[in-house]
């Protein structure tokens, strides 16, 4: 049969158009319909026609007569056509798109993308003429499932499984709708698959089959979230997209590597336990899949009520770095019930994108006009309003160093992360947050014109089937009359003795022997080197394999080089002198907060202090961490620019440094024109998602300092206290002698 030919009229009289389809700038966004599509069909044989997906009301006349009316997003229907065999027939299909006043956002299932962009509408995928009878009456039943589930450990095919996945909210900009052609099916797969990456989850929305169908030609596993999120409560709605879903699974079900699903994500009261506790048993009966979940992100991190359904934990932790080794120890299972626990999206971090060239090229979801760009239901709609205002979219000489400045941050919080994340073996593996750049988002392994931001060998030692990891090295402070959690710097030390443990995650197990190297880097020179015994390691397991000791470490910049089979990785060093405290003899100390214990400042010279004395002339460092300042994470969501003085430190990009000392706020600037007037900043957080900017470090006019760094750590896993803290001790003992030296 020769292909369908289409006409969409918008109200204006018709045009030709190919379907799939979508319309997209050819109307205001905000327009939801109907728009009417036509085509005449040649009825060679008794049969009908099957429509793939149509967003999101479709009413089909046949001859003139309204024949159907099918709502819903993602599952296919069909119509029959055969009184009309062997004649042609005229057919319209009205089509009216979810987010308007007739189907708001929420009524629907609607997944995430209207939060990303906007909701789309239109004959999104193929429509073709099926002989016989109706294709989705009978469907196939499930194939028997290649997932076997032991404890917290998970096989496909008897193999050992560890989830490394991207997560993906279907947005393609260049088609507006998520049903790629092949071409770019393809490109899209081998490339994740390029990153040794094994997994792709669909998060919120529904991938054409072709595209399952692919990844399964090339051995990738798929992770199938239903698209329900932030529902209506109302009843009849929710009754109205659990029918949805049904449909969807069931024409779903017969792809044996879809080896997880969820039923929807970050869910709350809206969606009673019930409602939840049947879909769970829905997908479990139509699957046979071991692992099923209702709700990805789960009641315990997200709210909620705490009745939840399903064979597996996830969780989806979104921290500032020295944050997630404590958190990922809060969702490992202690006495809980051994389940697979799955980090189903997690580790986001927002770069800096190529602003100049986004202003040049001024693609639809960057204007400013509501018709193109309307902000919908989206709360986070920075990028139109300061694209046209920002100097970091002027084709300034510092675009390309931040660009690179960003993608190492990217790099370094990835690898301490996953690294964490290895460590527990607990944990069954992550999906990472995501898999290209989005309108609210530059968190994607590709960028906004899906070119590769890492390569697999930047990813490889946390992303490998061997990850060569360190092993915390404990440090409880006693505080206030007994301890508390507390850690060693794990790339920072004091001039003396350095020891590292490594362990190794395996997911298919491997016997090896560890052997280590550290190396200057200013000579390349090796200055200690050593191997441990060989130690067998388990299938989806986690073994110290043997520590690193360096006797007498001078104080020097190096790196660690380790080995274990085929397994490689390497960290900074840094080796510091020892913590001086006779320096600050002639100083004053003012530290109502207590943050600067064990220094002995008696003087009446500088000031070193944890706020600003009311009689402060300008000389000295103070370390804020009061009403001074205002929240703002480190790491998520931004980037630093680094001054002159502060690269001299050996601070700048220095992340292995600058994780020890890393604050959770910025400087106020209106609190520092009152009370510090004439400021000049030395490290600038720069936000991402807004490009707004605010100082970390700033310089007096007398030569003193300001700072938001902590040199006394405390957050997460930062040492405790300075005289711990060999990074702060660093950063102190320079500004000190900066101050000492005088005003610039």
């Amino acid at each position: 049969m020769s292909p369908i030919e289409w006409t969409v009229d918008y109200g204006h009289g018709p045009q030709p158009c190919q379907v799939p389809h979508a319309w997209r700038q050819d109307v205001d966004v905000r327009w939801e319909g109907p728009a009417v599509y036509r085509s005449v069909v040649e009825v060679v044989e008794p049969g009908g026609l099957c429509f793939e997906g149509v967003s999101y009301r479709a009413e089909v006349f046949v001859d003139g007569e309204l024949r159907l009316v099918h709502e819903g997003i993602w599952d296919a229907f069909w119509i029959d056509l055969t009184p009309w065999a062997r004649a042609p027939v005229p057919i319209e299909v009205r089509v009216t798109k979810g987010g308007g006043p007739t189907f708001p956002v929420r009524d629907v299932l609607s997944g995430f993308l209207p939060y990303v962009f906007q909701t789309f509408g239109g004959i999104f995928r193929p429509v073709e003429f099926v002989p016989g009878s109706n294709p989705l009456e009978d469907l196939p039943p499930a194939p028997p499932t290649r997932v076997r589930v032991e404890g917290g450990r998970i096989f496909i095919e008897d193999k050992p499984f560890y989830a490394r996945g991207l997560l993906h909210w279907g947005w393609y900009p260049e088609i507006g709708h998520t049903h790629p052609d092949d071409e770019t099916i393809v490109r899209e797969l081998d490339a994740v698959q390029t990153l040794g990456m094994n997994l792709v989850k669909f998060c919120l929305w529904v991938p054409p089959h072709r595209m399952l169908e692919a990844m399964a030609e090339r051995g990738l596993e798929a992770w199938l979230e239903l698209p329900l999120w932030d529902p209506s409560p109302d009843p009849d709605r929710l009754s109205a997209m659990e029918a949805e879903i049904a449909g969807i699974v069931r024409q779903y079900r017969r792809h044996a590597n879809i080896v997880m699903w969820t039923v929807g994500c970050e869910l709350s009261h809206a969606t009673p336990p019930d409602f939840r506790r049947r879909l769970v048993e829905l997908v479990q009966r139509e699957t046979g899949c071991p692992l099923v979940k209702d709700n990805s992100g789960g009641a315990e991190m997200y709210g909620g009520d705490p009745q939840e359904f399903g064979s597996f934990d996830d969780f989806h932790p979104y921290c500032d770095t020295p944050f997630y080794a404590p958190v990922l120890d809060t969702l490992l299972p202690g006495a809980r019930r051994a389940i697979p626990i799955l980090l189903g999206e997690f580790d986001d971090y927002d770069v800096h994108r190529d602003l100049p060239r986004l202003r040049r090229e001024a693609p639809y979801w960057t204007s400013t006009d509501p018709a193109l760009n309307d902000v919908g239901v989206r709360w986070q709609h920075d990028l139109p309003g300061f694209l046209p205002l920002t100097p970091w979219a002027e084709d300034r000489p510092e675009q390309a160093a931040l660009a690179e400045s960003s993608r190492g941050k990217a790099r370094f919080i990835r690898k301490t992360v996953h690294e964490a994340v290895r460590e527990r073996e607990s944990i069954s593996g992550y999906v990472i947050t995501g898999i290209r750049d989005t309108p609210i988002s530059t968190s994607g392994f590709f960028d906004d014109w899906d070119q590769p931001r890492f390569s697999r060998d930047e990813i490889e030692p946390w992303n490998g089937d061997h990850a060569l990891i360190r092993v915390p090295l404990r440090r409880p402070p006693w505080v206030r009359g007994g301890n508390r959690p507390g850690w060693q710097d794990a790339s920072n030390f004091f001039a003396g003795t350095v020891r590292i443990r490594l362990a190794v995650h395996s997911v298919p197990g491997v016997l090896g022997t560890l052997r280590w190297q550290i190396r200057s880097v200013e000579t390349e020179d090796v200055v200690a080197q050593g191997t441990a015994p060989s130690i067998p390691i388990g299938p989806l397991s986690t073994i110290e394999v043997g520590e690193v000791v360096w006797e007498q470490a001078p104080p020097g910049r190096y790196v660690l080089v380790a080995r274990f089979g085929d397994a490689e990785n390497r960290w900074p060093l840094g080796v510091e002198p020892g913590f001086e405290a006779t320096a600050w003899s002639g100083w004053a100390l003012h530290d109502p907060y207590g943050l600067f214990e064990g220094i002995d400042a008696s003087g009446d010279g500088p000031t070193l202090g944890s706020a600003m004395p009311s009689d402060w002339d300008g000389r000295g460092i103070l370390g804020l961490t009061g009403p001074e300042t205002l929240p703002a994470p480190f790491w998520r969501e931004c980037i630093q620019t680094f001054g002159p003085t502060v690269a001299g430190l050996g601070f700048a990009e220095a992340w292995e440094r600058l994780l020890a000392i890393s604050g959770d706020t910025v400087l106020d600037p209106a609190w520092l024109d009152a009370h510090a007037p004439g400021w000049s900043a030395e490290i600038v957080r720069i936000d991402t998602r807004t490009y707004v900017e605010r100082p970390i470090l700033v310089r007096t006019r007398q030569g003193g300092w300001i700072t938001t760094l902590r040199p006394f750590g405390g957050l997460g896993i930062q040492p405790s206290g300075v005289r711990r803290n060999p990074s702060g001790s660093a950063l102190l003992d320079g500004l000190r002698r900066l101050v000492e030296a005088g005003p610039p």
